[in-house]
């Protein structure tokens, strides 16, 4: 019989990318790879094309759409198609008039109602990965109460599926690669949509932090400008390199 391995170190690593970290409550679905390249254990899926089809995340790219509510006293615009950048939430934010006049102050909440903080009439304003955007005195003056909106639509990794989960029985890929730790294309494969997962970090994360994917390196960090995971949250921390635990859904 032949010897797989025969050297072991001293601190063996607590888990692998993609291994289900526990038995917390944990759902799992089973669906067909479409991304040529596979998708690693580990790695976020998104809904693909096909029925029941998935595919590996990419670069981000998200697009912003300005517009007033109906029915608002004053007859202030906004720009038409702010820029998006990762890290924004896919959804509606709204900026509410809390004061009155040609510079009254408007509250600017993301898409699960989070106040993120003001804009000035008139000034240009970047928060939390949205903008440069302005609101614009176009006659009469805003009122208190008066509304704008900015909607972001993902044109990339729009839906969110779940983490592909590790299988020791996933067979060799058609190259030869004897342990290829990934789905390959046309595979059916299990990916979590809620639970405890292990993956790896690529910077230091804190227990309790939001959960982001690097397309780059198919690591997980903090950092707002990669891939924000909806619903994921760190419950181990590490660094760049580690082996940490993610919670999907469950924190």
């Amino acid at each position: 019989m032949a010897t797989y391995q025969t050297t072991y170190s001293a601190a063996p690593a607590k888990g692998l990318p993609g291994q289900i970290a526990n038995e917390e409550k944990c759902n799992k679905v089973s669906r067909t790879v479409e991304s040529a390249a596979g998708i690693a254990f580990g790695q976020p899926a998104f809904r693909g094309s096909g029925d029941h089809g998935v595919i590996l995340g990419g670069t981000f790219a998200a697009t912003g759409a300005g517009s007033m509510a109906a029915g608002n006293t004053g007859a202030a615009t906004i720009t038409a198609a702010p820029a998006v950048a990762a890290g924004a939430k896919q959804g509606r934010y709204l900026l509410t008039a809390v004061t009155a006049g040609a510079t009254a102050a408007w509250l600017f909440s993301d898409p699960d109602g989070t106040e993120l903080g003001e804009v000035t009439t008139g000034s240009a304003a970047t928060i939390a990965g949205i903008g440069p955007f302005t609101i614009t005195d176009s006659g009469t003056d805003p009122a208190i109460g008066d509304q704008a909106y900015i909607d972001v639509t993902y044109t990339a990794n729009a839906k969110f599926l779940g983490l592909a989960v590790l299988n020791a029985a996933v067979p060799p890929l058609a190259s030869g690669a004897s342990n290829p730790d990934l789905y390959p294309q046309y595979f059916t494969g299990a990916f979590m949509t809620m639970g405890q997962m292990y993956v790896t970090a690529g910077a230091a994360v804190v227990d309790g932090g939001d959960v982001y994917w690097n397309p780059a390196t198919g690591r997980y960090t903090s950092t707002t400008t990669h891939i924000r995971i909806p619903n994921a949250t760190f419950d181990t921390s590490g660094g760049d390199g580690d082996i940490v635990e993610i919670s999907l859904k469950l924190r």
